[in-house]
């Protein structure tokens, strides 16, 4: 039975290693604060908010709603700085990964907080520097419906249940860099963004401490994130979005190419009609779709899955709804009163 126990405790750290991937967005742009912490307070408003639910579930067989991600956000931007043009940000971000009939997965709760140097006279371009800390729950949602060996034999409960944990807690630090510029007289935006997650490289296991495995932790490697995008105006209606992502976690990796095309379609309602493709190398083709209404702006992904081992665990692919606003906080003028007196 012992020897079936370190399978399945190899199997969780596997799986362990590999949520430190993060989770794969289709549309890493409408995570912004989850993706690089310098992207904190990188908007033109006085506040944002936001989120995005992914579900990886859907089967020509149903199975449930299994893989599931929601993902909360918020974010503000704040007049103060070293220097006149320079702001701060400071953002909450909060999401639940879980997967698999036991639930395996993680709840984060993080803060966030940047600081934007305003670059040249006229301020076309900022570099954010940014870090994100916070506390996440790693663990085993439903460990009542894991199997093992002896349960496969006979019916009834494995002693081996009772050496798994509900849950553990690590604390998680990623720190970020981003440079957003305006290009030309047709001010085409250029992004660029470069992260680091775990840098503390914190410890994670499940399994509870004198179970007798001989050791079963693991230590999260640092997860490095770089992406580079550029809004480009084709026409006075028409906007060109190509965007490159890439992740890497040790040997690990992934790249994404996308284009985004962003149509113009009622200039007083400020409607514009979004939609675009992208391919995660090896892996999936992705589709995207939606529309902004004024300062809000709501999406739909779809990933189709091309590799076989994917294909084979989800193969209608995962669908993903995002939708973000930005407001503005207006001051209130407050004029100085003065009184006149009148000349006799």
């Amino acid at each position: 039975m012992m020897p079936k126990f370190y399978i399945f405790v190899a199997f969780v750290l596997f799986a362990t290693y590999s949520f430190a991937q993060d989770v794969h967005f289709t549309q890493y742009e409408m995570t912004p604060t989850h993706v690089n912490p310098a992207n904190t307070g990188g908007f033109y408003g006085s506040y944002r908010i936001g989120g995005i639910y992914r579900d990886q579930s859907l089967s020509a067989t149903g199975g449930g709603n299994q893989f599931r991600t929601p993902h909360l956000y918020i974010d503000a931007t704040f007049p103060y700085g070293l220097r006149k043009k320079d702001w701060i940000g400071f953002g909450l971000n909060g999401l639940q990964d879980k997967s698999g009939t036991i639930d395996l997965g993680r709840t984060l709760f993080q803060a966030s907080a940047a600081y934007h140097f305003a670059l040249g006279k006229a301020s076309r371009s900022d570099i954010a520097l940014g870090i994100q800390w916070g506390s996440v729950n790693f663990g085993i949602g439903s460990k009542d419906k894991a199997k093992f060996y002896d349960q496969l034999k006979n019916s009834g409960t494995s002693n081996d249940l009772a050496k798994l944990q509900d849950k553990t807690n690590y604390q998680d630090y990623t720190v970020g860099l981003a440079y957003t510029s305006k290009m030309t007289s047709k001010n085409h935006i250029v992004r660029v963004g470069l992260n680091a997650s775990h840098v503390n490289k914190p410890t994670v296991s499940v399994v509870q401490a004198g179970a007798g495995t001989g050791g079963s932790s693991t230590k999260l490697p640092m997860l490095l994130t770089a992406n580079a995008g550029v809004e480009y105006h084709y026409t006075e209606k028409l906007d060109i979005i190509p965007m490159l992502w890439f992740r890497s976690l040790d040997k690990p990796s992934e790249a994404i190419l996308q284009c985004m095309g962003s149509y113009l379609f009622n200039i007083e309602k400020q409607i514009r009609l979004n939609g675009g493709l992208g391919y995660r190398f090896g892996d999936a083709i992705q589709f995207m779709v939606g529309a902004n209404v004024g300062k809000i702006k709501a999406q739909l992904g779809y990933d189709f899955v091309t590799s076989g081992k994917s294909a084979a665990e989800s193969p209608l692919g995962g669908v993903e709804l995002a939708v973000s606003y930005i407001g503005v906080v207006n001051k209130k003028p407050n004029p100085k009163p003065k009184v006149f007196c009148p000349r006799f």
